[in-house]
């Protein structure tokens, strides 16, 4: 009877456990996979390839940070990083790709993992390449999703 009764329990706690991450892992739709995949695309093209800072709450929470090769920026240091950018003498055009590793959705929240492979060019030439593996949890907020933090690793091609 004591081996019924441990069984039970056992069941009962797996099913409990099952039902929790089913609750926190909710199915994500192909327009909300569509809606993350925009957000990174959008926020390389208008904040880190065009250098908008107007943009930023566009893309971003108020609160974001980004882990960036062991350095914390907020917004207003990515807008410091922006200004640096735009005086420098020589503009690259940078042109981004994401390869994506996997976007799930829990409640209210969305975390992305991809690969980021960057071309720079000076006019139409090809100047350089640059390689990334990043990661980023964007938050459905009043203003519809942003990004409320990301975090890049530079990779060496």
């Amino acid at each position: 009877m004591n081996k019924l009764i441990t069984f039970i329990l056992f069941c009962f706690v797996l099913i409990q456990c099952n039902t929790s991450e089913t609750k926190n892992n909710a199915a994500i739709t192909i327009e909300e996979k569509k809606i993350a995949k925009d957000l990174i695309q959008g926020a390389f093209d208008d904040l880190w390839a065009a250098a908008d800072s107007t943009k930023i709450l566009d893309y971003h929470t108020k609160d974001f940070i980004i882990l960036e090769q062991g350095e914390i920026w907020d917004n207003n240091r990515i807008k410091q990083f922006m200004r640096s950018k735009l005086a420098r003498e020589k503009q690259y055009k940078r042109i981004n790709k994401m390869d994506y590793i996997s976007i799930e959705k829990y409640g209210k929240s969305m975390q992305i993992a991809y690969w980021n492979d960057a071309d720079f060019y000076d006019q139409d030439s090809l100047a350089f390449q640059a390689k990334w593996l990043e990661s980023a949890v964007a938050i459905k907020a009043e203003e519809g999703w942003r990004l409320k933090m990301m975090h890049s690793s530079r990779v060496n091609k």
